[in-house]
């Protein structure tokens, strides 16, 4: 049962002054914004239109969930590839109708050669950029083997059919929206504030500006090398990347060895994928699916959430509720992110179990019960006070979701890391490298380019998959399919999942508005609590008077894709601030 304290407090938070929300008991389909669509069969939500058709064409012609959601992910690879695509890798969560969850970690991990002293000046100082821009930020990718994976495993249509769609957009060219559009404005801005990258990053400032300039919005970019590889694909598989004699196998190594880096034929050769068991937890009459490491998202999704659900059933009875609520989410995701900065990394490097006891700690009841008795709900404390693990000692992006007929439910999210990855692109097969390579540390207790601060448990080293903050999550009740959900934007993926998952369940809105309603995000490095337009007064007087610095986002909030699957409708969702748009019937 929600309380009249819960009721009050979500309609301070959202900007709505209505004193009681509550949870809808059916869902109300009725004047459904753009970004919103409605369906009973089947639905699709990612963060461009054309993936999310590419995604429901595949569904119209017969294919499951699973058949769609790689047909998503090609066709996204092609629209968003500052985003995501075969040079990246990811996580996605799979659930059968009828059956348990299951993670397939296709995340990239650092080339053999890649070791922490090779980061490192003389002074033992992190060299400027070398885990962002050139060879040696990329690590070995996996999308290609997780989409592929996933389709011999669960989907029931061909590799060129569901790669049909992709190779459409890729030949016969796309109109650059706005999102689009603002990339290619800093990559410009990049390019020229670096006068050796034109020339360096020769085919990356070739293929997405023209002259230098951005492609104006409604322009046409076409990507005929990127659609000869996804033939190459179709034909072969992912042997062409994977196995020495591919030809794109061959291309990517003879790049590595002329521009002197360290991913080699036994690198590509050698990589595998990962099938994990997500982590299970409850909210509520909820079950809930999220993602072990080497993401974080799963673990502090649920610490917070155990907070959330312990803390209302606690709260103290005062008048200023419409302060309290926020007050206390930024503290419990202060000590989640410093848990995360503490003690997470990918453990199948965890030789003496630390990273597994910080997850166990990090969702067990008994952290929520320590977050909820530190909370001071008067004022905010220094950095240092926060974080509940207590272990000895021995983080551009894409996310959709896809639900079919039958049940079979999927939440994926991908990435290649920054905007446009590590600017280097494999000549002449249009695929883009990621920087993945940027979410380890290379030095304990250096910020990287999100400002996340990262422990030794997340050093870089050959094989290790870096820490993630990617959050695909499903939500069942009683072994249904409730709530799809996940986001992309860095450290922003988590907290933005978590407030559209809060306004839905905990709060009650439809989830058009759980998505678009304001959001404030704090990763407790650097200490500020960043804010989104719009987020009531009253929310943010109360956070500086308890002694948060307070800030504006300087960009977006992070991007969230849903899907509510309540009452026998699909309700789609894709973000509006990067101006996707669902698909369904």
């Amino acid at each position: 049962m929600r309380t009249a304290f819960g009721h009050v407090l979500a309609a301070f938070l959202l900007g709505l002054f209505h004193p009681a929300i509550g949870p809808a008991q059916t869902v109300d389909t009725t004047d459904l914004p753009p970004h919103a669509a409605a369906g009973r069969t089947y639905m699709v939500a990612a963060d461009h239109p054309l993936a999310s058709a590419a995604g429901a064409r595949i569904l119209a012609a017969g294919g499951n969930a699973f058949d769609a959601a790689v047909a998503v992910s090609f066709a996204a690879g092609v629209v968003r590839p500052y985003s995501t695509g075969l040079g990246g890798g990811g996580f996605a969560l799979l659930k059968t109708a009828g059956g348990t969850p299951v993670v397939i970690d296709f995340r990239e991990c650092a080339p053999e050669a890649c070791t922490a002293d090779r980061y490192l000046d003389g002074e033992g100082n992190p060299i400027p950029r070398k885990t962002v821009h050139g060879p040696w930020a990329a690590g070995v990718p996996g999308t290609l083997k997780g989409a592929t994976y996933i389709l011999e495993h669960f989907g029931t249509m061909s590799l060129p059919e569901v790669i049909q769609p992709a190779l459409e957009l890729a030949e016969s060219g796309f109109p650059v929206d706005q999102h689009t559009h603002e990339a290619m404005v800093t990559l410009a801005e990049r390019m020229q504030g670096h006068p050796g990258y034109p020339t360096r990053f020769a085919e990356l400032y070739q293929t997405f500006l023209t002259n230098g300039e951005p492609y104006a919005i409604g322009d046409t970019l076409r990507r005929p090398r990127l659609a000869e590889t996804l033939r190459l694909i179709a034909d072969g598989g992912p042997d062409v990347l994977y196995a020495p004699e591919g030809s794109l196998h061959r291309a990517l190594v003879d790049h590595m060895h002329q521009s002197n880096g360290p991913l080699t034929s036994a690198d590509l050769a050698g990589y595998e994928l990962v099938v994990r068991e997500p982590l299970a937890g409850r909210f509520r009459e909820y079950e809930t699916w999220t993602m072990p490491p080497p993401s974080s998202g799963g673990a502090v999704i649920s610490a917070v959430l155990n907070a959330v659900e312990r803390f209302e059933r606690t709260a103290p009875d005062r008048g200023d509720a419409n302060e309290l609520w926020p007050h206390f989410l930024v503290e419990c995701f202060k000590h989640s992110f410093a848990d995360r900065a503490s003690g997470l990394g990918d453990w199948d490097f965890d030789s003496t179990g630390r990273i597994h006891r910080a997850i166990k700690q990090m969702t067990d009841t008994s952290a929520a019960a320590q977050i909820v008795r530190d909370f001071d709900p008067d004022q905010t404390r220094e950095s240092d006070h926060y974080g509940t693990v207590t272990v000895p000692d021995d983080g551009g992006t894409s996310h959709f979701c896809v639900i079919d007929a039958a049940g079979n439910a999927v939440a994926w999210t991908e990435t290649i890391n920054l905007e446009f990855g590590s600017y280097e692109i494999i000549p002449g097969t249009g695929i883009i490298l990621n920087n993945e390579l940027d979410d380890f540390s290379v030095t304990a207790g250096a910020a990287n380019r999100y400002g996340l601060v990262q422990s030794e448990m997340n050093l870089i080293g050959p094989g290790k998959r870096p820490l993630s903050s990617m959050s695909p999550t499903i939500i069942t009740r009683d072994g249904h399919p409730v709530l799809l959900i996940g986001g992309s934007g860095g450290p922003r993926i988590i907290t933005g999942t978590l407030h559209a998952l809060l306004n839905i369940l905990e709060f009650g809105l439809r989830a058009d508005r759980a998505v678009t309603a304001p959001r404030f995000h704090h990763q407790w490095q650097p200490d500020i609590v960043r804010v989104e337009p719009g987020l009531d007064s009253a929310v943010l007087t109360g956070l500086m008077r308890r002694g948060h610095r307070v800030e504006e986002y300087p960009s977006s909030p992070g991007i969230v894709q849903l899907i509510d699957c309540r009452d026998s409708v699909l309700i789609g969702i894709s973000d509006p601030r990067k101006g996707g748009r669902p698909a369904g019937r």
